[in-house]
């Protein structure tokens, strides 16, 4: 008997650790400066805009951290995706890496089947936080497709058309202009 509520605790312990290495991507600046303690912080959102995917949705809101006794401030991107089930799951991109993840999302909303010489083929770019874009051909439909991958806890991915792709794109773009303004002012 103690054998078997030993391989239960053996077997407990190891799909507890399995579950905290599920997500391999390292927090974002952002995320980091937010969890610091022995401070005060103020967190400020805007919302830039939400897209309803072929399944689920995507909303990117314009993020920024600050700590008034030092004046440090971190700026950022949150992208949460929503399954169609209506599981979230929110990755925290930061400033700097704003500009890699336009132009690769451009580059995947404007891919065609000249890309390879191959029947199949994804494009995808993911950030250093484990936000993943990208666009496929599908065997299903024949069409190429995309989709928008959070990654940080639940990994949700929302299927979305190729136009649907490129507004992705614009809110991108939108939120960097935000953030760059918010940047100037203060």
């Amino acid at each position: 008997m103690k054998r078997i509520y030993s391989l239960l605790a053996v077997a407990l312990i190891a799909s507890l650790a399995r579950a905290e290495e599920t997500n391999s991507y390292p927090k974002s600046n952002l995320e980091i400066f937010e969890a610091t303690t022995g401070i005060v912080i103020i967190r400020s959102v805007d919302e830039i805009g939400a897209l309803p995917g072929k399944a689920g949705g995507v909303t990117v809101k314009c993020r920024e951290a600050r700590d008034p006794s030092t004046n440090r401030r971190e700026f950022g991107v949150t992208v949460i995706v929503t399954q169609a089930q209506g599981a979230e799951d929110t990755t925290f991109v930061d400033y700097d890496e704003l500009d890699a993840l336009i132009r690769a999302t451009d580059y995947v909303s404007k891919v065609d089947w000249s890309i390879t010489s191959m029947g199949l083929f994804e494009a995808g770019y993911t950030t250093r936080s484990g936000l993943r874009v990208a666009s496929y051909s599908s065997s299903r439909t024949g069409l190429i497709e995309a989709f928008v991958l959070s990654n940080r806890l639940l990994r949700c991915r929302s299927a979305l058309t190729m136009d649907q792709l490129v507004r992705f794109h614009t809110l991108l773009e939108q939120a960097k202009a935000r953030l760059e303004i918010i940047q100037r002012e203060k």
